[in-house]
């Protein structure tokens, strides 16, 4: 329930800062159900779904240099009691032919999974349902493939892959697969 609070409250103040346009105007907002730790370089350990909401906001100028990429902020909560939830932020690169988009993502996360050094005695119990991160905060890549409905709807099949890169001593990560829609403001 902590994590839950954490993420509305980092959500809720950027939010604020959005609508004042003290950051930068939000763009797009997106929101989907992803399946928790299913598929890809990531551990397989975790069970259920996930819900995702992210905002976009518009790319800042200074940001041309990179390709003019849109920055994010989003929340992932695991529904399942043992699986992991993350807050995250980023830059959002995005490519469109024609109603088609594709985007690809980089940025940082902070989980709640577990961050201690896996011990074989100790951890016997727990080996097959965990997954052990070694950091708290950790890299994250994204990307999705989509569709614009409409001009200011759009639907993509998404994936997220967090880990700590090799930088801590365990490295299990973590990958989710879904779909989400996107409302562009």
């Amino acid at each position: 329930m902590r994590i839950i609070s954490a993420i509305a409250a980092f959500l809720s103040v950027f939010g604020i800062a959005s609508a004042s346009y003290a950051i930068v105007p939000v763009d797009e907002v997106r929101a989907g159900v992803y399946a928790q730790s299913c598929c890809g370089i990531g551990s397989s350990k975790e069970q259920g779904v996930a819900i995702n909401a992210e905002a976009v906001f518009e790319s800042p100028r200074v940001l041309s240099v990179l390709g003019s990429p849109r920055p994010v902020i989003g929340a992932t909560v695991a529904t399942d009691s043992d699986a992991t939830s993350q807050i995250y932020t980023g830059l959002d690169w995005q490519v469109n032919v024609s109603r088609w988009f594709l985007s690809a993502g980089a940025g940082v996360a902070v989980h709640n999974g577990e961050t201690d050094r896996y011990d074989p005695v100790a951890d016997i119990n727990r080996v097959d349902h965990t997954v052990f991160f070694g950091c708290r905060a950790l890299f994250r890549l994204a990307g999705d493939v989509g569709y614009r409905l409409t001009d200011t709807i759009s639907a993509s099949f998404h994936f997220n892959h967090i880990s700590n890169a090799g930088l801590c001593n365990e490295n299990e990560g973590l990958d989710q697969m879904g779909l989400r829609l996107g409302f562009r403001l």
